[in-house]
């Protein structure tokens, strides 16, 4: 399918769509567009491409069940659904494309199979796709409809006559109201014969469509007619033959009681003379009189409450009866309850309304329907009071069904309750009100009350009495009235229309088979004839019987255009309608305002998007692959082209987005009072104009335009339409008419569309333009609302960097009174008077025109101006959006760095503080200097259209944003591709200096989308197929890697050279000696710089840390190598992980052991400073420098750190300075640290005196640490291996004690003793296999956190650093102990973040970090509970890749059926696990995740924000996924 055809729609994780709300919640609505001339037969016209996240849970076993037929051939049948799978991956996310090959509405749903392995179907998604409508070969959109409503009786005999003089006002549609034979009530609502039309107007049903195809030929216009799904006249000839279409006593047997009450009601109104009750009711006196009547004759003598309760008497009766007869068998035995008493008549009253009745119970039918199984309720008597038949027996019978009866009683009392209510009111409307018909006496054809009921004897010779339609006040659309989910007949709740019987469809066409074969020829029929249906009383149409019939006409006509009147009670509930019936329109009515202000608010909402909206841009909503299709002329602007163009020129095609349903906005309809009525016959004009300026269909009904004075009554109204009458704003409509259809023919796209609409008292003024174009319309209308007005005058109206014309301006005069024809139907006399005097000035040196309004511009005027936006012309769209794939095609990864990011810290250190972050009034700074600062603020203002937002304002105030993108840049210049990047902006955001203030924010945010995307993209393609065709996550993922590596003044990785040096955190970790740290570098390293194939960077990061090497460690700080310290006892181990990382993923990477390092230190490890002359004065290999770190390990590492003290660290204590590593030999684990220093990465040093804290780490770990003797594990593996493929020379060292052992023997030793020092065996009696003081141990089945610490309980805390050996060395865990202490650690350590850092059960266990707290808790103060339970990122990076690790090797669920692969069982494990670290990334305006949280995934305010081994160590398990089982896998690229 063609990108330009193609709408992408993502789902979230539970198949939702994820759809944009711009525009407010609504439906998923595709454009009205047709193919380009000459597409090829079978073409999709859409193609609507759902994209489900990879590692989706919904992708496992995963379908999308779809409606959209396979191809065009194909007949739509909205009941078949047709099979997609979704392939499920974890490193590609799955596009499902739906072809879409006709209007209408669509839908799919998904099935998957869930965590718990059972088969789980989503609702139903829908999505519409209007109809493309054509008058004569032109292209009608559906914002340029313009219908005009008639009533055919009122035609009179010259239809054409009233054809010309609407098109001579330039409507292109005519809404005609039904055109059947009529009923008795000659209403055009009420249809006699479905099947026939008027014979009184039509020779035969020919004519019809005769008419119709000369009113689109001659007079440019489509055709529109009623539907009427819900009733048919109830004089109806063939109701006669099948009464079984409506609702009966034998149909719906529940509406008897309803039946008998009307017909009790009837009687009384014949009554009432004899009665003695007054028969012409004067006030509310007579109706309390009547209303005591129908008390006693009506429900009192109609004993009504039969039809709700048990008759008591009956079933004594039965009971006495049947005691003693023999009961073979009552069904299911009846056992009463413990704790209900034989005297507890109310509990026993409820079992028996549970058990003991007969089915169906509670339900209205006939009288004494409701009945209790005496069988059972005899076996139940007896076992509560004996075998005996008695009176007291019979007597407690009677008290349990008297209370089976009570909540019976109740029913019926509220019901009667209400149905006098409805009476009373009801008739005093009839009769009494001033705004009623005051119908005057009762008498047969006025009785009391409407008849809810139509009355006759079918050809069957049974007398029905069926159901009139109508409608009910705030009634749930969803639910049929007069089914048996309703009692409304009985209740009289319905506003009824005794001229129309209700239908009854039924479930479907079996339920009443004529009916639906009679209304099925009734719509297509019509569907052959008319362009477009309005679904009358569209909300009492049952959704089933809607979608059957719509799915027929579009059979029929394809491009069926259907618009409704909804009155459904709420928004929600009118976009379920749309979407089910695919109505293209929804009716809305500008006389419903009842004041300036609500018409201003309804022109506001359906008057177009506001001007200077923002527009949809791609920013980090979708990955950006690596080879997609690049052109600059996808982004060219060409209305004629039917194509959806895309943002730029990535062709990543438009989103499907959620619209509000589209408006036909009528400035009245043949329902509603007239201007004349409800406010003023001059307001006519105002009010049209307002309609017709609207980026809606808009229509309005024959007679509005002339002036008609009234509402007229479809049903008693005779008179035709007085075509020799003169009369009326024709002449303005025609121009109205003409500057719709020209603004729509500009632009198909629904962002073009704008307006701005301001309301002052009497006026209203609607700007409307083009975004694209800068084109408009200016329109000042002053209504007329009342008469009597005060004197109101309009200031000059300013329009800034705008031109404007004049162009007509009229007055509605009215010079007449209302006419009294008693044959045709004829407007108030008016004149519709020119105004002028309008003045426009235009100011060249400001751009801005100038209205001054005449003093003579009375209420019900108009003005309509042309306006053309400064700076806006049809080149300026494309000239925004081309050229920024090339400005950025120069950039590496380090400039791609310089364009995104740049902390405030590091701006400072770049600018030498002369730029910092941009600082929005009201908001606040950015977090990045970079576009990524302004993308992560503007994403959420663009997918809200949030125009009120700090920086609209800001961006609307002033060009400094502009200046600031722009002249930040002069800091760059000298990166690679930065130069270009700026003349780009720069040739930009000058264009944009030209055009309105108020477009600023639109093309600014547009501007730095677009090239904040060619960004992302210019960096996925340098980085690796594994990046950059992956996921939306692992992209921005990978991003990271770019924010965190670059140059900075105050440091580098290297002395004397500025180069780019990763960062440990922004932005806390960025600039000085604080920037680079070695432990975080290397467990960072495989992720951020090996996965994204950053080698020459991870290189360098290893050579330079190498040349530090002392003591046989690697530095903490590295400090560019000027000032290094030496407290780190891990950092040298991940420093080997990521030297043996880097040799397995890089090609021919062994190579990088022969690298010469000159070395920092002597070798006798004397300290230095870097400038001193033997500095760098002998150089290693790196393969020496590994066999160092081995060496200097095995003989037992011992010294005090240089500069030790104050100056050095002010909290450490003394001896904290000392360090000392040995290995102990009878195990060959590594050993070191003390109570006083922290060597591991769990380093937070007690600082507070107020808590006596001071040099008292919070987790000193001294002994054998978990995951060092992991690494060390690896470490050995590693150099065992180069060692046998001839790449590693050294096979041995020499211990502390002078004799040697080989690497193998050291490998063997700790292999063999690990677990056993390690383990805490789940079963207390295995503790003899291992080394355990089970006085001390806490919790069973995990490993310990370290071995032998100087306080021997922390040896047995469960923390997250096992998982760190398990993933570099699994070969040290027996795998059914291992896959336990996972899922331990999965249940008590796992957050929704990050890992806890301490087993909540543990008494240390402190989980909120606050290093601002300065208190008397020795725990917590100064933050000293670092890593005493908050929620460490990087090592869930960690668990995972054991998870997996381990689940694979274990679990057969977890392996695909050739057990080579993993399952998508184990995929949907591991990505429910990342869901919170994927929102986390995308949701925070740092672009990365955080360096840890509080507990439970809670904000942690001191944390720094983005991290980079957070990242990277998940990027880890991607990559150990894609390497394993992708790389090689064609299907991967």
């Amino acid at each position: 399918m063609a990108v330009d055809r193609t709408l992408l729609l993502r789902l979230r994780d539970n198949g939702e769509p994820l759809a944009s709300c711009s525009y407010g919640q609504g439906v998923l609505t595709l454009p009205s567009l047709p193919l380009p001339e000459g597409s090829v037969e079978g073409t999709p016209l859409f193609t609507v491409r759902l994209t489900i996240g990879a590692g989706s849970p919904i992708s496992r076993d995963g379908l999308v069940w779809t409606n959209c037929t396979p191809d065009y051939k194909t007949e739509f049948d909205r009941n078949k659904f047709y099979k997609k799978v979704i392939q499920s991956s974890f490193h590609r996310d799955c596009d499902i494309d739906l072809d879409v090959y006709r209007p209408g509405s669509f839908c799919f749903y998904l099935s998957f199979r869930n965590s718990k392995d059972q088969l789980e179907t989503t609702r139903k998604f829908y999505f519409i796709v209007p109809p493309i409508l054509h008058i004569n070969g032109k292209l009608l959109q559906l914002n340029a409809i313009a219908a005009q409503s008639v009533v055919s009786k009122w035609m009179g005999e010259d239809w054409d006559k009233v054809f010309a003089r609407i098109a001579a006002k330039g409507y292109n549609m005519i809404h005609f109201t039904p055109l059947q034979q009529r009923g008795e009530s000659d209403s055009p609502y009420s249809i006699y014969d479905q099947l026939q039309f008027d014979t009184n107007v039509f020779k035969d049903n020919q004519d019809v469509p005769v008419m119709m195809q000369n009113l689109r030929e001659k007079y440019n216009m489509l055709c529109l007619t009623d539907i009427v799904f819900n009733h048919t006249a109830n004089n109806s000839d063939w109701l006669r033959d099948h009464p079984d279409a409506g609702y009966n006593h034998v149909t719906a047997p529940h509406l008897i009681s309803a039946i008998e009450l009307d017909a009790a009601l009837l009687k009384f109104s014949s009554s009432l003379k004899k009665l003695g009750y007054p028969v012409d009711l004067k006030s509310t006196n007579d109706l309390f009189k009547i209303m005591d009547g129908i008390k006693i004759h009506v429900l009192g003598s109609g004993k009504f409450w039969e039809f709700y309760v048990v008759d008591v008497e009956s079933t004594l009766q039965l009971i006495a009866k049947m005691w003693n007869s023999k009961i073979s068998s009552c069904g299911d035995e009846v056992k009463l309850p413990q704790g209900i008493a034989s005297d507890d008549f109310v509990g026993l009253a409820r079992f028996v309304r549970d058990n003991v009745s007969k089915s169906p119970f509670g339900v209205l039918g006939e009288r004494n329907a409701n009945k209790i199984d005496v069988c059972k309720f005899i076996t139940l008597l007896k076992s509560l009071y004996g075998d005996e038949i008695s009176t007291d027996i019979l007597e407690n019978a009677r008290k349990i069904v008297d209370e089976v009866n009570s909540p019976l009683y109740e029913e019926y009392d509220d019901d009667v309750s209400e149905i006098l209510e409805q009476l009373f009111n009801r008739i005093q409307y009839l009769r009494l009100d001033e705004n009623g018909p005051k119908q005057g006496p009762i008498n047969d054809r006025f009785p009391l009350i409407e008849p809810y009921f139509t009355r006759f004897q079918a050809n069957d010779g049974q007398n029905y009495a069926l159901a009139n339609n109508g409608w009910i006040w705030n009634g749930n659309p969803l639910v049929d009235f007069a089914s048996e989910k309703s009692r409304a007949y009985l209740r009289r709740e319905v506003i009824v229309w005794g001229d129309c019987v209700k239908l009854r469809y039924g479930r479907g066409p079996s339920d009443s088979p004529y009916l639906w074969e009679r209304m099925s020829k009734y719509i297509e029929m019509n569907a052959k004839i008319f362009n477009g249906f309005r679904i009358d009383n569209c909300h009492s149409t049952p959704l089933h019987v809607g979608e059957y019939f719509l799915d027929l006409a579009r059979k029929t006509n394809p491009n069926l255009y259907v618009v409704a009147e909804l009155f459904s009670g709420s928004e929600e509930m009118d976009c379920l309608f749309v979407e089910r019936l695919g109505i293209s329109s929804l009716i809305r009515e500008a006389m419903q305002a009842w004041s300036e202000g609500e018409l201003s608010r309804l022109i506001h909402k359906h008057g177009g998007r506001p001007i200077g909206s923002y527009k949809y841009v791609p920013l980090d909503d979708f990955p950006y692959k690596s080879d997609i299709e690049l052109t600059e002329e996808y982004c060219n602007w060409d209305p004629s082209s039917r194509s959806m163009k895309c943002v730029s020129e990535i062709k990543i095609p438009k989103i499907l987005a959620a619209a509000p349903p589209h408006a036909l906005l009528m400035d009245c309809t043949h329902d509603n009072e007239t201007p004349y009525q409800k406010r003023t016959v001059e307001d006519t004009l105002p009010n049209a104009a307002l309609v017709a300026f609207c980026s809606t269909a808009i229509g309005s009904v024959y007679g509005y335009d002339e002036i008609y004075p009234h509402l007229l009554n479809l049903v008693q109204e005779k008179r035709h339409y007085d075509l020799e009458q003169n009369n009326g704003i024709g002449k303005v409509k025609a121009i109205l008419n003409k500057i719709r259809l020209d603004t729509s023919n500009v632009s198909t796209d629904i962002e073009d569309g704008e307006k701005h609409v301001h309301h002052e008292d009497q006026y209203i003024t609607f700007h409307r333009t083009n975004a694209k174009t800068g084109s408009g319309w200016y329109l000042i209308a002053r209504t007329k609302f009342n008469e009597n007005l005060p004197e109101q005058h309009l200031p000059n109206i300013q329009l800034s960097q705008t031109s404007c014309q004049f162009k007509h301006a009229f007055s509605l005069k009215k010079v007449g009174d209302v006419p009294t024809s008693d044959e045709k139907l004829q407007g108030i006399p008016v004149e519709l008077v020119e105004l002028d005097g309008f003045k426009v000035e235009y100011e060249e040196d400001s751009s801005t025109a100038t209205i001054s309004i005449p003093e003579y511009f009375p209420p019900g005027s108009i003005a309509i101006f042309q306006t053309q936006h400064k700076g806006i012309d049809e080149n300026l769209d494309h000239f925004i959006r081309y050229g920024a794939v090339k400005a950025t095609s120069e950039l590496t990864l380090e400039s791609v760095n310089s364009v995104l990011y740049r902390s405030e810290p590091e701006e400072f250190d770049i600018t030498q503080g002369r730029n910092g972050s941009y600082d929005i009034p009201g908001y606040g700074k950015l977090v990045y200097c970079g576009l990524q600062g302004w993308v992560s603020v503007l994403r959420n203002v663009i997918f809200t259209n949030d125009l009120s937002h700090p920086i609209s304002e800001n961006l609307r105030n002033g060009f400094w944003a502009f200046d600031y993108v722009i002249n930040r840049l002069d800091f760059y210049r000298e990166d690679t591709g930065v130069s270009h990047i700026q003349e780009w902006l720069r040739a930009r955001l000058n264009r944009v200096r030209e055009l309105p203030f108020y477009l600023a924010p639109s093309y600014f945010a547009l501007i730095i989308g677009i090239l904040y995307g060619c960004c992302r993209l210019k960096a996925m393609q340098l980085m690796p197929v594994n990046i950059g065709k992956s996921t939306l996550f692992v992209q921005g993922l990978s991003l990271t890697s770019v924010q965190m590596v670059s140059k900075m003044r105050s440091t580098s990785i290297l002395p004397g050279e500025n180069v780019p040096a990763m960062a440990a955190g922004l932005p806390h970790f960025s600039i000085n000696y604080m920037r680079c740290w070695g432990r975080d570098v290397f467990i960072s390293l495989r992720g951020l710089l090996l996965t994204t194939g950053r080698y020459e960077d991870a290189k360098a990061h290893i050579l330079a840390f190498a040349k530090t090497l002392k003591h046989g460690l690697i530095p903490n700080l590295l400090d560019a190598g000027r000032n290094p310290r030496y407290n780190a006892r891990d950092a040298a181990w991940f420093f080997l992980q990521a030297i043996q990382d880097y040799i397995d993923i890089v090609p021919n990477g062994e190579e990088i052991l022969k690298e010469k390092v000159n070395r920092r230190f002597p070798l006798d490890d004397t300290y230095i400073p870097v400038d001193d002359p033997s500095a760098f004065s002998y150089s290693s290999s790196l393969e020496e420098v590994i066999y160092e770190i081995f060496s200097r390990h095995a003989k037992g590492i011992k010294y005090r750190e240089a500069n030790a003290g104050a100056n050095l660290d002010r909290v450490m204590k003394d001896n904290g300075f000392n360090v000392a590593i040995h290995v102990d030999w009878s195990t060959g684990l590594i050993h070191g640290g003390s109570q006083d220093n922290c060597g591991t990465w769990m380093d937070k040093m007690g600082e507070s005196e107020k808590a006596g804290s001071v040099g008292v780490p919070g987790t000193p770990r001294d002994g054998a640490d978990v995951e060092i003797n992991g690494l060390l594990k690896s470490a050995l593996r590693f150099v065992i291996g180069l060692n046998k493929s001839g790449k590693f020379k050294f096979t041995d060292v020499g211990k502390n004690d002078g004799s040697r052992i080989s690497f193998i023997e050291w490998d063997k030793l700790l292999g063999e003793n690990f677990e056993k020092k390690f383990y805490i065996p789940e079963d207390e009696s295995d503790d003899c296999n291992f080394d355990i003081d089970k006085t001390i141990v806490n919790r069973r089945g995990i490993y310990k956190d370290v071995y032998k610490t100087g306080k021997p309980y922390e040896d047995y805390q469960l923390r997250p650093n096992f998982l760190i050996a398990m993933t570099v060395a699994p070969e040290l865990f027996t795998p059914k102990y291992a896959i336990k202490a996972i899922d331990i650690a999965d249940r008590v350590i796992r957050g929704p973040i990050g890992m806890r850092t301490l087993d909540p059960s543990d008494y240390n266990y402190r989980p909120y970090y606050n290093n601002g707290e300065d208190s008397s808790d020795f725990a917590t103060s100064k933050g000293r509970n670092y890593h005493q339970g908050p929620e460490w990122v990087w090592l869930y990076g960690y668990f995972l890749r054991a998870f997996q690790k381990f689940h694979f090797m274990t679990n057969p669920r977890a392996q695909n059926n050739s057990k080579t692969k993993p399952s998508s069982y184990l995929y949907q494990e591991l990505y429910s696990r990342m869901v919170k670290q994927s929102e986390w990334l995308l949701d925070s305006p740092w672009a990365g995740i955080t360096e840890l949280t509080n507990k439970d995934g809670s904000f942690c305010n001191d944390s720094s924000p983005t991290q980079a081994w957070s990242t990277g160590c998940l990027l880890d398990l991607f990559y150990d996924l894609w390497s394993a089982y992708e790389e090689n896998d064609d299907d991967s690229a």
